[in-house]
């Protein structure tokens, strides 16, 4: 592989010959630490994956390195507004 700072879980997968999916399992079981970039984007650190490839990676990797917030729907908690009567609105005197 090329040097790079970070892998995706597809580059890895490659270099490998197993699928993305497996690497993923392997990130989710603690034997890959990789780092979340967002709900479902991971990206891991080139010195995790040579530790990994050497065999001198510690047992599962526990570090929680926090929970990626949901975001909110657009619009959601706004008040809407109330649907039209047919009628015309009543003036002011």
């Amino acid at each position: 592989m090329q040097a790079k700072m970070f892998y995706s879980p597809a580059e890895v997968a490659r270099e490998l010959g197993i699928s993305p999916t497996t690497v993923l399992r392997l990130i989710h079981a603690g034997r890959l630490p990789a780092i979340r970039v967002s709900e479902r984007i991971y990206r891991i650190p080139s010195a995790s994956y040579e530790k990994y490839m050497s065999g001198t990676l510690e047992e599962p990797f526990t570090a929680r390195l926090g929970s990626v917030k949901p975001r909110p729907h657009l619009g959601q908690g706004e008040r809407l507004p109330e649907p039209a009567t047919g009628e015309a609105p009543a003036r002011a005197r």
